[in-house]
């Protein structure tokens, strides 16, 4: 999603909590209120926010794991990540099988740190705070990625 496209959806989300003191996250609430449509639950992609609810939580349903991932912390806190870009539904039962959450996943990029350049039709993203260094991201020229993955990966051995 260019960046335009993205200041615009972005731009049409409901109010969520996204920066505390210092500019860190801040957990999200959630209204849990019988099977109301309540959230959505915004992630940046590759991060993680933790989600309170009020209830206790049985069993959790993401309709695609590929785009978020969701850990159940304890009682009634979940840890939601971003897989990928993109939007995916959340469901959080109940101890007596009722339906808690019904609520939608939105996995965005919202870093001010972020560059991209395009370079003949093929986008390299790099992160510059303070200097700019390779930051490979979906969609990002295939080999450029591969080869930045690859080195991160044989210098993590």
């Amino acid at each position: 999603m260019k960046p335009v496209w993205t200041a615009l959806f972005i731009a049409s989300l409901s109010p969520v909590a996204l920066a505390g003191e210092a500019g860190g996250p801040v957990p999200q609430v959630l209204e849990t209120t019988g099977t109301q449509q309540v959230g959505p639950v915004v992630v940046q992609f590759q991060e993680s926010v933790p989600v309170q609810l009020r209830e206790t939580i049985a069993g959790v349903s993401v309709g695609s794991s590929s785009i978020a991932n969701v850990a159940v912390h304890d009682a009634n806190t979940l840890l939601v990540t971003g897989r990928a870009y993109g939007s995916t539904s959340l469901h959080v039962i109940d101890s007596d099988g009722n339906i808690i959450v019904n609520t939608v996943i939105h996995v965005v990029d919202q870093s001010p740190n972020r560059v991209v350049v395009n370079r003949g039709g093929a986008d390299y993203s790099m992160q510059c705070a303070p200097n700019c260094r390779p930051a490979p991201n979906l969609g990002d020229n295939s080999d450029y990625y591969q080869t930045i993955i690859q080195q991160a990966q044989s210098s993590s051995r």
